[in-house]
């Protein structure tokens, strides 16, 4: 059995400051797995292609 190099009292600490603050966000953020983040991405893609036509 290997020994964790972490103290216990360590890794609680560090669990429960991540309760806290949780994992890095933003606020307002679309999920890229969400139907409406793949229309807006299609919609960037779209703009960055035209985008490109403009500029030939």
């Amino acid at each position: 059995m290997s020994e964790d190099p972490k103290p216990k009292k360590e890794r609680r600490r560090g669990a429960w400051l991540f309760q806290i603050f949780g994992p890095p966000t933003v606020k307002g953020a679309i999920q890229g797995h969400s139907p409406e983040a793949r229309e807006a991405w299609k919609r960037r893609v779209e703009e960055e292609r035209a985008a490109r036509r403009r500029k030939a």
